[in-house]
């Protein structure tokens, strides 16, 4: 059995009466538990592939049950989840996850091997009575951006420790946007949001910087006449890349500057009456987009679409879904590989599902049994994953509706 350690307030300890939250942890531990394999795939997509077992580091990857500090003496807000970790990055020697605790944007640094600690402070965060989260954080040239929704919110740092709102008017030029997204990387910053417009359509909004404190629009990303939203962006080492939808169809935006941008619509997959991508990560000219239904309801398929020159050209490459209903929750890259985790509907609940895909440009899903949900209906998904050249770690929550405790693992990937 994998190696597992639990702080005090996640024990699980033999004979407690807890049954239900003993069988909620160890649903959500084998959940993460499984996806160790993928982090044994993608340190095979090294050079060292074919190193013999025997070599290689010995000693079980750190597991833990992790309960997320909240804000003290702050009641959490109505109907909102105790927990939300929606991503992780990693950059300078730090690492931060980010989402919300009791309704609340929220922050957590972890210091090498320790405890995540709450870094946000309510006198950092935008006054409000309703629920956000944060749904994206990233590190560039001028130190960290933190974006959520809704609010928008949006919070940067130089260090990753201190954090206040963003400077300038970027907060109040993204109001009304429903989803958010940020990338960063040596081009400088990009923001952007879905956003809703008159008679039912939506229109991108993007903005780029170069130092976190001046923001330009860009005027081109909706030239493409219909109905546009933008869901997703990530860096690469020229420019940036962001996915979503254009009329119904998967539709991908490329720029060099940030300022102007291509479109690219793609073909709806086999037998999809619409369709979107929600997810994108990028290893060098290698891009990765994953995606889902446009509408609600609609019999869409998840599926994974592949770029090798940047962006500009993509084909689709089968996930191998375990079950029809199957949806994508998270999805990361290192520089040697991708990863991405996905839950579906099976007997006696949900199922978490991992894949994997290294050089040969073909999803890998290891085996993975026992998954299921805690007899409760409650959901077990892995929320957010993050691949550095030595690391992967990946979150995800065990009851969100109740605790702030989370399954965590970090292991070393070479």
């Amino acid at each position: 059995m994998v190696g597992m350690r639990h702080d005090q307030a996640g024990a699980v300890r033999p004979g407690s009466r807890k049954t239900q939250g003993r069988r909620t942890v160890t649903a959500g531990m084998l959940a993460l538990a499984a996806v160790i394999n993928l982090a044994v795939v993608l340190a095979g997509c090294g050079a060292q592939a074919g190193r013999p077992a025997g070599n290689q580091a010995a000693g079980p990857p750190p597991l833990a049950v992790t309960t997320f500090a909240g804000y003290p003496g702050q009641l959490p807000l109505a109907r909102a989840p105790r927990l939300t970790v929606n991503a992780l990055s990693a950059a300078d020697g730090v690492r931060l996850a980010v989402g919300s605790a009791d309704g609340y944007p929220a922050i957590w640094r972890r210091s090498g091997s320790g405890s995540w600690t709450l870094v946000t402070s309510m006198a950092s965060l935008p006054a409000r009575s309703r629920p956000a989260t944060l749904t994206s954080v990233v590190h560039g040239p001028a130190g960290w951006v933190a974006v959520g929704t809704p609010g928008p919110v949006v919070l940067t740092s130089a260090n990753g420790t201190t954090w206040r709102p963003a400077a300038g008017p970027i907060t109040a030029n993204l109001a009304g946007v429903s989803v958010i997204s940020a990338a960063a990387g040596p081009r400088g910053y990009v923001i952007l949001g879905k956003l809703a417009v008159s008679g039912g359509g939506c229109v991108a909004d993007v903005w780029w910087s170069s130092d976190l404190r001046t923001w330009v629009r860009a005027r081109d990303v909706n030239e493409v006449t219909g109905s546009s939203q933008t869901l997703a962006v990530a860096a690469e080492p020229d420019g940036f890349v962001s996915v979503g939808s254009h009329q119904g169809k998967p539709a991908v935006w490329v720029t060099s500057n940030g300022r102007v941008w291509r479109t690219i619509v793609l073909p709806l997959p086999a037998g999809a009456p619409n369709a979107q991508l929600n997810q994108i990560a990028v290893s060098g000219s290698r891009v990765v987009a994953t995606g889902g239904p446009a509408n609600t309801g609609a019999a869409t398929r998840a599926f994974a679409e592949l770029s090798t020159d940047s962006g500009l050209t993509w084909r689709e490459i089968p996930l191998g879904l375990p079950g029809p209903d199957t949806t994508v929750t998270a999805l990361t890259a290192s520089t040697r590989g991708f990863a991405a985790a996905g839950q579906y509907s099976g007997t006696g609940g949900q199922k978490v599902v991992v894949w994997t895909l290294g050089s040969g440009n073909r999803w890998a899903r290891p085996h993975v049994s026992g998954i299921t949900g805690s007899g409760t209906g409650r959901t077990h998904e892995i929320t957010a994953l993050e691949a550095t050249q030595s690391a992967l770690t990946g979150i995800g929550p065990i009851a969100p509706a109740l605790n702030r405790q989370a399954v965590v693992f970090t292991l070393a990937t070479r």
